[in-house]
């Protein structure tokens, strides 16, 4: 099979002892299908239902984003540090790090409870545990509750983390799935900047001395999983998963009411319906045992160190150190006040913010591979000037204020390259996945980006006490090492469906293509008969009939 890259088709060589009197067969693939939106996607009612029901989904990185902001915030609060007796080293490292430990119990289960119960259902079902969780947390006693708390909050957002990925990639409209998916990431900051807004908001109030300055951000932190579980609750499930349970109909009537606005005869729908059936049994009858269908070949391997690779390297990248301790990072190059904090903090996020939707919304007009090393290169250039600023501010003992705010304006250099890289990383994730992993690998991506951060939130604060601006300098050479890790293996994947990108890692999908193909000529009924191939198919009595012209205005 050999692609096309001008007219972005595939030519299947025809096997030798084929009867067949073409020498090549030429199958469009599902971007060629899709119809290109004429007017903006809004303008569209039923792309305006489908993607309201997905921020179910979308929303599910936000516990993330307002939890590290929220942790940022607190350590800057007076009644939060007098509460829990002014928290430091391990204790305080164990308290940022309820929400790794959290993850790291559930990930067991975390993606069988997505392949036996379904995306959906799961989603709701962590959102339920962060609910719970963010109400202890907020009426916390002690440490140990404290904590207990956040290892609960940690559960729920590893369950509904680990499920929205796929329920995106598998549920959205095809030309809108890399966008969708990459919004995931983007509510991190969305989730950051509540917690920065609702926890300064109590600092500049008559609670500044009083415990409900702590207590209430922490019980808000359940708010957006509440709206994310009512929206999911309503939400379609994802079409793939139900397709590989048997349930053809019902994901034929999610395809048709939200891919085709309605339309029964939608050739995007009986393409979609052809190809994603024919590939899931294909991988059904392929893989044995699912995990060690990662280790089957050199290329499996290939695509397991990426899901591994792309959580990891996110966390990696020194983002950590304004994420969870920016209050050290400041006192480093001599801003201590904490009102002074909360504000650069508050400033951070909806900075990160705009930087997250923007990428996100865009994702598709960019390849993958230059979002990830362009992302790389550019927060290296500032994370090397961030280092030289904060080592000549030490030496001059902080009586340059200049140097001082030259630090912070890197900072936000830093974290606006930063999410050109984040939103993409989802995104890739899901597409270099195969379905019959895609749950594991959304999973796997929760442990890799956890233990990173758990390691993170133990060595950070301890490194920047005792080496202060010295331990940025790790961060500069391992943002080289990362570019370098993109560039000779990952593979580039924009422009190919779900069922398409596999192709990429050498493996074979023309039997997708053909199931489509069989659609688009003969109809949904002949391409989803299982005793009928593509071959025996062409020499129906249907084959004499005209392929319908596919338009791909």
């Amino acid at each position: 099979m050999k692609l096309d890259s001008k007219n972005n088709t595939f030519h299947i060589e025809a096997d030798v002892n084929s009867d067949s009197n073409d020498e090549n067969a030429e199958f469009l693939t599902l971007e060629n299908v899709t119809p290109k939106l004429e007017k903006p996607w809004w303008r569209y009612g039923h792309l305006v239902q489908l993607n309201i029901f997905l921020l179910g989904g979308i929303l599910a990185q936000v516990t993330s984003g307002y939890d590290g902001s929220m942790m940022n915030s607190l350590q800057s609060l007076p009644s939060w540090q007098q509460y829990f007796n002014h928290p430091s080293g391990s204790i305080l490292s164990t308290m940022s790090n309820g929400i790794a430990i959290g993850t790291l119990i559930t990930i067991p289960v975390a993606w069988w409870l997505c392949d036996y119960f379904g995306r959906r259902k799961t989603v709701i079902l962590g959102c339920a545990v962060v609910i719970l969780g963010a109400i202890i947390q907020g009426c916390a006693k002690n440490f140990g509750m404290f904590t207990g708390a956040r290892i609960l909050l940690g559960v729920g957002s590893c369950l509904s983390s680990a499920a929205a990925s796929p329920l995106l990639a598998e549920t959205a409209y095809p030309s809108q799935r890399a966008m969708v998916t990459a919004l995931l990431v983007a509510s991190w900051p969305l989730g950051s900047f509540t917690a920065a807004l609702v926890t300064w908001g109590p600092y500049h109030s008559s609670m500044k001395t009083n415990n409900w300055s702590w207590r209430l951000p922490s019980l808000l932190q359940c708010f957006f999983p509440a709206i994310q579980l009512v929206i999911a609750f309503f939400g379609p499930e994802s079409p793939r998963w139900l397709i590989s349970k048997g349930h053809e109909d019902k994901a034929l009537a999610i395809f048709v009411k939200y891919h085709a606005g309605g339309d029964e005869s939608s050739k995007l729908v009986a393409y979609e319906m052809a190809e994603i059936k024919t590939i899931i049994e294909q991988e059904r009858i392929q893989m044995k045992n699912k995990f060690a269908e990662w280790f089957k070949s050199k290329q499996r391997v290939r695509r397991f160190f990426i899901v591994c690779a792309v959580p990891a390297m996110a966390q990696l990248c020194g983002n950590a150190l304004t994420s969870y301790y920016l209050p050290i990072v400041l006192k480093n190059i001599g801003i201590s006040n904490p009102n002074d904090q909360l504000k650069i903090n508050i400033g951070l996020t909806v900075y990160g913010l705009v930087w997250s939707v923007s990428v996100g919304s865009n994702v598709n007009r960019f390849p993958r591979r230059v979002m990830f090393i362009g992302g790389y290169i550019l927060m290296c250039i500032a994370y090397v000037i961030w280092t030289a600023l904060s080592a000549v501010n030490q030496q001059q003992n902080f009586e340059n204020k200049g140097l001082g705010k030259g630090v912070v304006a890197m900072i936000f250099l830093f974290t606006g390259f930063y999410h050109i890289v984040s939103p993409v990383g989802s995104t890739y994730v899901m597409e270099v996945a195969p379905f019959h992993l895609r749950a594991q690998a959304s999973t796997i991506y929760q442990l890799s980006g956890n233990i990173i951060g758990f390691f993170n939130n133990y060595v950070n604060n301890i490194a920047m006490v005792a080496i202060t601006w010295r331990y940025y300098i790790v961060w500069c050479v391992w943002l080289v090492v990362q570019m370098n890790i993109v560039y000779w293996i990952f593979p580039e994947t924009r422009g190919l469906g779900l069922e398409e990108v596999a192709q990429v890692f050498g493996e074979d999908v023309s039997a997708g293509y053909s199931a489509g193909d069989t659609a688009l000529r003969y109809g949904l009924d002949v391409a989803l008969k299982p005793s009928i191939s593509h071959e025996e198919s062409v020499d129906h009595d249907l084959s004499k009939q005209e392929s319908p012209e596919v338009s791909t205005k």
